[in-house]
């Protein structure tokens, strides 16, 4: 068994076999380590979004430049911070469409994500389309003795037993697809993957990072490299590291990520001198709980006939905002009002037309209303008793916005009339299709909380993924990417599938990277 790679990749998501696809290419010896028994990380159970702009794949390819990207994360991100610096954002824009014509030359089947806009195409550069891809699916069959192997099979990506043709196993998300692919490009190019493998210590020496110690079967394992890639995710499931690091209240629970990312690596590096910086930032999404888990409020919170109040029973925001956006509102709520969890209220047209958390449109099992996980009362003024919400307060905020909802217009908060909302087709058909009256019985509400889909804090990388020391030296041999890195993205997202967009492409740069470059 070869225990000396050109390069160690931690964690076999898809950025982490990215960068195993890449550099064995280039004709390195990689290996992939995972703690967790399967490959594909939480991206195989995402719908595999990844924003990439200017990439090759638009119907107009001149719609879209690396100009128009650097003018709009200009005006997206403001001043230029350590994590967030103007050659990282210039190496993003630069890299991206590199890649996405790297994922096709490398017989990954992508697609543009039709009517998809950027989260604020009405900034400078933004774009109503065109820069969200995903990956076309897979048939699990052509990962041979790997097809068990990979995230996501059975459970149809969002809970519930898979319907499969007989004879067939397709993949069931576009994560899943991504995933899959690169899993099987990895693995018939000569990379050596060891699942169920915990990296339990970096390697260190007088030149920077030299290897990693690998747990396997009870036995750590030093196993050296010239480079190591931490794609290891972020610290989303420590209840510990969030309680420290991130805004109070917060629950592991809340998180939709679904790997095991408990910020391991993270102290590892940090104890090798490691910067880090964003810790106190998550890629925030508004979450219901249900079936033991967090489910994402996205689609569900933007259709017509429902609102989100407090605890007084006021509504706070523009409940169609992007997840980020919306996610953040929150917690800024919460300074002066008990917001967590709020309270997305819905009437029975809603719940009749819209999936809510693992339940399909139109059916709410028995055992959900019994363990509370959804509220249903005949009348509002039931409901508001069954959920402690004050009473004249629900009642008062669902009559004024019945009557915007009347009039097509929302004066409080403007739900449904962004640039966002317009841009990704919430007035199809009507003059603001996000608005609709909360007026048909019975009514139901579910618990809102300040979910994320991952953290968004970690080690300081540069332009070319390399670690950084505090003094802004790079920590030789140390590569991040994704939630192991602090995201350029600090306080914002530019649209859908950044933070798997990102991922990708700084695992790209690190895989292409040579130290030799100086």
């Amino acid at each position: 068994m070869t225990t000396d790679f050109d390069l160690i990749v931690v964690g076999a998501g898809a950025a982490g076999l990215l960068a195993a696809v890449a550099s064995r290419r280039l004709g390195d010896r990689v290996l992939v380590v995972e703690a967790d028994e399967v490959a594909g990380g939480s991206t195989a159970l995402t719908d595999g979004r990844l924003w990439l702009p200017a990439n090759h794949l638009t119907a107009k390819p001149s719609a879209d430049s690396t100009d128009d990207a650097d003018a709009y994360l200009e005006a997206l991100l403001g001043p230029v911070t350590p994590a967030s610096s103007a050659q990282r954002r210039s190496a993003y824009t630069r890299t991206a469409g590199k890649l996405a014509r790297w994922l096709t030359s490398s017989n990954v089947p992508l697609a543009v994500a039709r009517g998809v806009p950027d989260h604020q195409p009405d900034l400078p550069g933004g774009k109503a389309q065109g820069r969200v891809i995903v990956t076309q699916p897979l048939d699990r069959r052509v990962l041979g003795e790997w097809t068990d192997r990979l995230r996501g099979d059975g459970d149809g990506g969002r809970g519930g037993l898979r319907r499969l043709l007989p004879g067939r196993r397709p993949t069931q998300t576009a994560g899943e697809a991504l995933a899959g692919h690169l899993l099987h490009r990895a693995t018939a190019n000569g990379v050596e993957v060891w699942l169920s493998a915990p990296v339990v210590d970096l390697i260190a020496g007088e030149d920077g990072i030299g290897g990693v110690v690998v747990r396997r079967d009870g036995t750590d394992t030093p196993v050296t490299a010239s480079r190591v890639l931490l794609a290891s995710g972020g610290f989303e499931q420590s209840q510990e590291l969030r309680e420290e690091y991130l805004p109070l209240p917060t629950d592991a629970d809340w998180s939709t990520s679904a790997a095991a990312n408990t910020g391991d690596l993270l102290g590892l590096a940090m104890a090798r001198g490691a910067a880090t910086a964003g810790l106190d930032e998550a890629w925030w999404t508004p979450v219901m709980l249900a079936d033991g888990r967090a489910w994402s409020l996205d689609e569900a919170r933007g259709k017509p006939h429902c609102l989100i109040v407090d605890a007084a029973g006021d509504r706070f925001f523009d409940e169609s905002l992007p997840a980020n956006t919306a996610g953040r509102a929150l917690y800024e709520r919460s300074r002066g009002m008990r917001a967590v969890p709020s309270f997305l209220v819905l009437d029975n047209r809603h719940r009749q037309s819209v999936p809510l958390g693992p339940w399909p449109a139109g059916t709410t099992p028995k055992k959900a209303l019994e363990a509370g996980e959804v509220v249903r009362a005949r009348t509002l003024n039931d409901l508001a008793q069954a959920l402690g919400v004050d009473r004249a307060g629900l009642l008062g905020s669902v009559v004024r916005f019945n009557g915007f909802a009347g009039k097509g217009k929302d004066l409080d908060f403007s739900r449904g009339e962004s640039a966002w909302s317009v841009a990704s087709g919430e007035h199809a058909g009507r003059r603001n299709s996000s608005l609709g009256k909360v007026d048909k019985q019975p009514f139901w509400a579910v618990k809102v909380y300040p979910g994320d889909a991952g953290t968004k804090g970690g080690l300081l990388i540069d332009a070319r993924s390399r670690v950084l020391r505090a003094d802004g030296t790079p920590l030789p041999g140390l590569y991040a990417c994704g939630g192991a890195a602090a995201s350029l993205f600090k306080g914002a997202s530019p649209g859908p599938g950044a933070a798997l967009g990102a991922a990708l492409v700084e695992a790209f740069l690190a895989a292409t990277d040579r130290p030799a470059d100086g």
